[in-house]
């Protein structure tokens, strides 16, 4: 039994997708199709949560687009995350950019070197600034702008400033221009993929963005970044302040943004979950009682909640951590559910586990969990059967409601009446302490080791 899932080796520029468990072949496929056809230069955003296997897929997908897209681009992976040490990320990205470019493009790849250091002295942090504006829209505020530059270089040029931006623009123009030739002689796109932005200093990634703005917008060079929207926006309101419209700010800098598919199949029948779960049991050779009710009750936390596959993979490690005798003594099966609902709601939400815990969660609470209304719970309408009722979904409300909620399973509307003899479901007897059953199983089996 292995207790963490075990990440599948990437060589980059080389591994591809083609263990495709979760079937990204047909976004790949998309992703290079729009990237050759389109001319004008776009940055597009793979915008998702984190732990939804955005950069598994983006250090795949720069090996995939050659060799099984059959694409011409360019690609290049960069992980901003890894340089966001450094103050100025055009070096960075010029550097990963030439690494990849062929060798008969050496020439002009050095002439593109030289300009770039005309561009990336620490003088130019003001020329940029000033000339960009960002949030500093006001040549009253220059000495803001100033005032941030330290060494005495910067000083120096700020004594000759108009001079310094002529100069600026005259290399900005012939970077623009030695870029546009790297792509023409070759008759390929180059494709930037700018990774894990959203973990960087929120100076950092904005930075990364105006320099793609301002410096890489030519044609036939496309960008992608993998971000999470929600995270890259607060790095907005972090730099510019809580009051800026900072989903229309990222706007300037990003013209398209997508998503992972969250259901795989022709009709998307099965979940990406389900399927990432299945392949982390078989993976890390869990046992099969209660990796299978796990997996159970996350289908139906997944609408409710923002569940990732990284909690998936938290939910695991957390099963292989469940004491030998859980898995070998045939416990009955009221034990082993509420056993995965403390693992589930542990990694999906710990608020809601510690009331479980103290047998203090209100049914609302719980039905909104398990995306339970009682459309879905009750069996029967009028002695008719009601066609919307969910048996699993069920199972799961009652069982948590008996032995963690703060009403009376008795006077629960909304469930079944074979709710009423759910104490067989732990004792052929019944149960009398049903308060008891979790904190015991919590000591017990789930905190004694936690990861």
């Amino acid at each position: 039994m292995k207790l963490f899932p075990q990440d599948d080796d990437v060589v980059l520029y080389e591994t591809g997708f083609e263990d495709d468990v979760l079937e990204r072949k047909s976004i790949s496929n998309q992703l290079s199709e729009l990237v050759e056809r389109i001319e004008n230069p776009v940055v597009l955003a793979l915008d998702d949560k984190w732990g939804s296997g955005k950069t598994f897929f983006l250090k795949r997908w720069v090996a995939a687009h050659t060799a099984e897209n059959n694409g011409t681009a360019t690609t290049i992976y960069f992980d901003a995350f890894e340089n966001d040490y450094l103050t100025d990320p055009l070096v960075s990205i010029i550097t990963a950019v030439s690494a990849r470019l062929p060798d008969e493009q050496a020439e002009t790849v050095k002439k593109w070197k030289t300009v770039a250091t005309k561009l990336a002295k620490p003088a130019l942090g003001i020329a940029l600034s000033v000339a960009t504006f960002g949030a500093k829209q006001y040549l009253d505020e220059m000495g803001d702008v100033i005032a941030d530059a330290a060494s005495g270089e910067a000083k120096n040029a700020v004594q000759d400033l108009w001079e310094v931006e002529r100069v600026r623009k005259d290399a900005m123009h012939d970077f623009r221009n030695l870029l546009s030739e790297l792509t023409q002689k070759s008759a390929a796109p180059i494709v930037i993929v700018v990774d894990e932005l959203d973990r960087c200093r929120p100076d950092y990634a904005l930075t990364v963005l105006e320099v793609i703005k301002h410096f890489f917008s030519v044609p036939k060079v496309h960008f992608i970044l993998g971000v999470n929207g929600k995270a890259l926006e607060n790095s907005v309101k972090a730099r510019y302040g809580a009051d800026i419209d900072a989903e229309s700010y990222l706007r300037k800098f990003i013209n398209v943004s997508f998503s992972l598919p969250r259901a795989i199949g022709g009709r998307g029948e099965v979940s990406v979950f389900s399927k990432y779960a299945s392949k982390l049991i078989s993976d890390m050779e869990l046992p099969q009682r209660v990796s299978d009710r796990c997996v159970s009750l996350l289908k139906c936390v997944v609408d409710s909640r923002d569940v990732s596959l990284r909690d998936i993979g938290k939910v695991f490690s957390k099963v292989a951590l469940v004491p030998d005798e859980v898995h070998k003594k045939n416990f009955k099966d009221g034990y082993i559910d509420i056993l995965c609902a403390l693992i589930v709601t542990s990694v999906v939400d710990p608020q809601l586990h510690a009331k479980l815990v103290s047998g203090d969660a209100q049914t609302s609470e719980l039905r909104d969990y398990l995306a339970a209304p009682k459309e879905k719970t009750i069996e029967r309408i009028d002695d008719t059967y009601n066609s919307a009722y969910n048996h699993e979904v069920t199972t799961w409300l009652a069982t948590i409601i008996f032995c963690c909620g703060r009403e009376d399973i008795e006077n629960v509307e909304g469930l079944p009446s074979w709710s009423e003899n759910l104490g067989e479901r732990f004792d052929r007897f019944g149960v009398r302490d049903r308060k008891s059953i979790a904190p015991g199983i919590q000591k017990d089996w789930v905190e004694i080791f936690r990861v």
